[in-house]
């Protein structure tokens, strides 16, 4: 199979490794929940707390942010994004208490929603015969991001301390920042509407479209089983 001349496989495969980087995130507190329970000296339901934000987070930046992708620079919106990310990974790594460290946890799950930038992009990019195969490849490194992410951190916590890991997953994502920088495209939007009229029409596609209705409901019943297992 040829090159794809419109997305290049060096920025494809760049992309696929940053969705699993990014979402990574969101899943490195998993495996060090004892560790951290012990650090802060609380009991486990209450360190269960971390996770429970992560994802509550993570579903308002679904929610909230990924839109802005259809009013501004997808660039400049990763971009700024990247920086929101190094920032809470920070806040999580010096946290001096556990309710700091929810917060955190909110924040990480808020802004690490870039994979969701980089599945449309790379559809976009894609010639139409490659589409499949872009989007397929991207959502490949989020799925090996998911499931590298609990065996990193537990690796990292358990000789280097929980903390660490957030400090080497914040100089990791300003590492890819760099590379983004010079490596992604810039991509425009057409819409000229506001937040409020963009917001709205997430509503009405949901109401038009049974397609749309139905694969929400697998996705949320897919990630729901996986979250649960």
């Amino acid at each position: 199979m040829s090159e794809n001349k419109g997305l290049p496989k060096s920025l494809l495969y760049l992309m696929a490794f940053g969705a699993g980087l990014i979402v990574a995130n969101n899943y490195y507190n998993q495996p060090l929940l004892g560790l951290m329970a012990r650090s802060f000296q609380v009991s486990e339901s209450e360190v269960s707390n971390i996770p429970l934000f992560t994802q509550v987070g993570y579903a308002f930046g679904l929610l909230f942010l990924i839109p802005l992708g259809d009013k501004f620079n997808t660039k400049k919106l990763i971009l700024i994004d990247f920086i929101l990310i190094i920032l809470s990974l920070l806040i999580a790594a010096i946290a001096p208490s556990l309710v700091v460290l929810i917060i955190a946890s909110f924040l990480i799950g808020f802004t690490s929603v870039i994979p969701q930038f980089f599945v449309p992009m790379a559809a976009q990019l894609a010639n139409p015969n490659q589409r499949g195969k872009a989007i397929g490849v991207v959502m490949s490194g989020l799925l090996i991001g998911i499931l590298g992410s609990r065996f990193m951190s537990g690796f990292v916590g358990e000789y280097f301390g929980w903390r660490s890991m957030y400090y080497i997953a914040a100089l990791a994502v300003a590492l890819y920042w760099g590379l983004i920088y010079y490596k992604l495209p810039a991509i425009t939007s057409e819409f000229k509407g506001t937040y409020k009229e963009l917001m709205t029409s997430l509503w009405f596609y949901f109401k038009s479209d049974s397609n749309l209705r139905l694969a929400s409901f697998r996705g949320a019943l897919g990630f729901a089983g996986f979250s649960a297992f």
